[in-house]
């Protein structure tokens, strides 16, 4: 299990699939390998606060791009540091195809986001990829935040792309294109 091509594959369904369809497969995936008490555990954390503050701090930075020319947003979360997270307003994007996320570190402005300090507990537990049940974690927690932010998105109608990405990664994820 390479968790990288899980990562990739993730982004095709991100196009193709509900947010539903993509956390349940992960669900089962976490549930397979790390075992029912880990998935469930993951699960059954509320994101009814995270959804709320990511839902603020999003309509801030769209507010900032409807003033000014913004091409995308790029929400980034640092698993080492209670899931920490910053909204980041770029004047410029380059599309999933175009392979080059260099744009996404440029930015006009940011808005910080929210912490979840229960992801990043388990995550600390388990450590990103050192072993099939960190993986499985790491990729159901991973799956659980694209899609609080994906489902506060299409609540709120974003019209400007939307990126989402943990500290790092590469390339990045694309909620909206």
């Amino acid at each position: 299990m390479d968790i990288f091509d899980y990562l990739d594959e993730i982004q095709v369904e991100l196009f193709q699939k509900s947010f539903e369809e993509i956390e349940a497969k992960y669900y089962q995936l976490c549930s397979t390998i790390a075992g029912d008490n880990v998935a469930v555990r993951i699960r059954n954390i509320s994101l009814d606060i995270l959804q709320t503050q990511l839902k603020s701090s999003l309509q801030e930075a769209l507010n900032i791009a409807n003033e000014q020319s913004v091409a995308a947003i790029y929400f980034e979360y640092d698993m080492e540091n209670d899931w920490e997270s910053t909204f980041f307003v770029c004047d410029e994007y380059s599309s999933l195809s175009e392979d080059d996320d260099d744009w996404a570190s440029e930015w006009i402005d940011e808005i910080e986001g929210p912490i979840n300090k229960e992801f990043a507990q388990i995550y600390q537990e388990n450590g990103f990829d050192t072993t099939e049940k960190a993986k499985a974690v790491t990729l159901f927690l991973v799956i659980r935040t694209v899609t609080a932010l994906g489902t506060i998105a299409q609540s709120m109608k974003v019209n400007v792309p939307l990126c989402i990405g943990f500290h790092d990664q590469d390339p990045i994820m694309r909620i909206k294109e």
